[in-house]
């Protein structure tokens, strides 16, 4: 009977090490995956210095993005300024892209504002490059982020204010004959 509570003991000290081990490679591997992150995220902000460099900046924001859990808002962050810089690189299917995967990002944190913001900014850029459907779209899934309780007055006015001119300059080209 001692032998085998010998062995039992030993047992579980091996297992003990073992989890511990992987705990600590856990910890190192999650240390060195924030710190790729954030290299990322210096590397693009160096990028961003230079208008010519704003597409390779905007990559390495997306890349940053898909590295980070999807708790974490730092992501829905860093694909909005991946959007914005897409956009004024010329990249419009990006900025589409981006600020849409951004807003859904937000909703699944419950961040309502930041959601119903990034929608907004895809059905501008949706309706600029004359997606019309993808614009109202969009500008629905904002609307019903607007009915919220959690927002305040002030930033529902400035939602509704957004949308309308996305909705007036879709509904006027659409009208004149534009295809969608």
């Amino acid at each position: 009977m001692q032998i085998r509570t010998g062995w039992t003991r030993a047992a579980m000290a091996a297992t003990l090490v073992a989890a511990s081990a992987a705990a600590a490679s856990a910890q190192t591997t999650a240390y060195v995956e924030v710190s790729e992150i954030e290299a990322l995220e210096m590397k693009a902000q160096e990028h961003m210095q230079d208008l010519g460099e704003w597409g390779r900046a905007a990559t390495l924001f997306r890349r940053a993005a898909e590295l980070r859990p999807s708790s974490d808002p730092a992501g829905v962050a860093d694909l909005i300024q991946a959007a914005r810089l897409s956009y004024y690189h010329g990249d419009k299917g990006d900025a589409l892209r981006d600020f849409e995967a951004a807003g859904h990002r937000a909703l699944a944190l419950g961040d309502v504002i930041v959601a119903a913001n990034a929608f907004v900014d895809a059905a501008w850029v949706a309706e600029a490059n004359g997606r019309n459907a993808r614009a109202l779209g969009l500008v629905g899934r904002a609307r019903l982020l607007a009915n919220s309780p959690l927002l305040p007055d002030e930033i529902r006015d400035d939602l509704r204010n957004r949308w309308v001119e996305t909705e007036t300059a879709t509904v006027s080209t659409t009208s004149s004959g534009a295809t969608q």
